[in-house]
């Protein structure tokens, strides 16, 4: 799809861009999950569906695992700076993940499959994780992504079919809030800013924009279901 050392001169030629969308979007990304993990725990119910936690920790813990290449497999290419300040950036998503499914195991069993007892929900969210970073792992291998950097996009993009059935089944805003949403439309804009307008080539490309505006478009739709979505009831 690209060449990576090609992306990177771009990046190094453009420092102070990538840095500044780059952060944003990745401190929306932050206020997201963190939204996330803290309605989860207040409403005692799941962050997100399970099959998205599992990728996420798929995508970010292969991205973690591979930390040897991104700090030394570009020695030289200029813009090799990026992909060690990407990892420490993933370190706080991937602690976030782990969260959501810790939440997942201890609060989801009673919403999503309450004829298991809590041993069998256990072991199918473990089953369900390894099948997530398995499947992850399949699918990555043979992406020509090397950098991650659409794979981001997709993963972004997954978060809203990942939560708006959720939302529309409890009728309120159990688990989701307003803060959260905009964080989650944040990191949309903040991120195919840096991808399209900065980056360019290989990043114009129709089927890209099309992705781009898709996201654009779920992150609307969740604002305006938010929005219309009455508070939880405290008696429930």
């Amino acid at each position: 799809m690209y060449d990576a050392e090609s992306v990177l001169r771009i990046v190094d030629d453009h420092v102070v861009l990538v840095v500044l969308l780059g952060a944003l979007a990745l401190a929306a990304n932050w206020t997201y999950f963190f939204e996330c993990a803290r309605l989860a725990q207040r409403d005692r119910c799941t962050p997100m569906a399970l099959w998205a936690t599992t990728i996420f920790i798929g995508h970010d813990g292969s991205y973690l695992l591979h930390a040897d290449q991104w700090f030394n497999g570009y020695d030289g290419v200029p813009g090799s700076w990026f992909p060690p300040l990407f990892w420490v950036g993933l370190i706080v998503t991937f602690t976030f993940e782990c969260i959501f499914f810790v939440q997942t195991v201890r609060f989801g069993r009673r919403e999503i499959a309450p004829r298991l007892t809590q041993q069998q929900w256990v072991g199918y969210c473990l089953g369900a994780l390894v099948a997530g970073f398995v499947f992850w792992s399949v699918v990555k291998t043979y992406l020509d992504d090397d950098l991650y950097l659409m794979t981001f996009l997709v993963t972004f993009g997954m978060c809203a079919p990942a939560t708006i059935p959720a939302m529309i089944r409890r009728g309120s805003r159990l688990g989701t809030g307003i803060v959260q949403m905009w964080a989650y439309a944040l990191i949309g804009v903040f991120y195919i800013a840096l991808t399209v307008l900065v980056l360019g080539d290989p990043f114009d490309d129709v089927v890209w924009l099309l992705g781009c505006a898709t996201c654009l478009g779920l992150s609307a739709f969740l604002l305006v279901l938010v929005h219309r979505l009455p508070e939880p009831d405290p008696a429930t």
